[in-house]
């Protein structure tokens, strides 16, 4: 039997994989590639929302918002001041009702509050805004209600500017741009469905 000697490899042929080039394997290379043009897509995305925005009318007074769910124990879950839900509500053109809230530097987007505590915030919130991402999508007045009837006391509720968005808001990652319109158009009266929000009935 004759062995022969493996010969030597250039480091410059395409069969060496010992360069830095070759160290991170190509699936992730793949990963990072992509996530990095989604990044790049969702900045053109927010940016032609903005540019969009700009051009539609909008009242002098900036409306007030409020962001929640109504959790199984009766409490009320909400947005943090500081997460990017309140930040979409100001670019919109509005104001996120609970302007210094949960700003504790703790990692939750969210705090949960007593009904007491929304009420008091909230009841003379221009716009109220259900997030059914958690426990489903609901379809009218009546079926906020019956998650918590002291809502008929809201001024939203008794103008009839509620609005839920859809179920699959999370579920998509170019969704920002698409929701931060939402928000403006209806803060701007439109009545119509949006493409993850859509007015409860009366």
């Amino acid at each position: 039997c004759v062995y022969r000697k493996r010969p030597a490899v250039d480091p410059g042929h395409p069969a060496d994989r010992s360069g830095p080039e070759h160290r991170v394997p190509l699936p992730e290379r793949l990963q990072e590639s992509g996530e990095e043009q989604r990044g790049s897509r969702l900045i053109s995305q927010i940016g032609a929302s903005l540019n969009r925005i700009g051009k539609m009318p909008l009242t002098e007074e900036k409306p007030s918002a409020a962001f929640f769910y109504i959790t199984n124990q009766g409490s009320v879950n909400v947005r943090r001041s500081s997460d990017y839900i309140p930040k979409m509500i100001e670019l919109a053109g509005g104001r996120y009702i609970f302007g210094h809230l949960g700003d504790d530097g703790k990692r939750s987007s969210t705090v949960n509050m007593q009904m007491e505590e929304f009420y008091a915030a909230a009841k003379e919130s221009d716009y109220l805004i259900y997030n059914s991402t958690i426990d489903g999508e609901i379809h009218s007045i009546s079926e906020l209600l019956a998650k918590a009837p002291v809502l008929k006391d809201f001024k939203a509720v008794q103008a009839g500017n509620v609005w839920c968005t859809t179920k699959n808001l999370y579920q998509e990652s170019m969704s920002v741009g698409a929701m931060l319109e939402d928000i403006h158009a209806i803060f701007s009266g439109s009545q119509e469905d949006g493409t993850y929000l859509y007015k409860l009935q009366s």
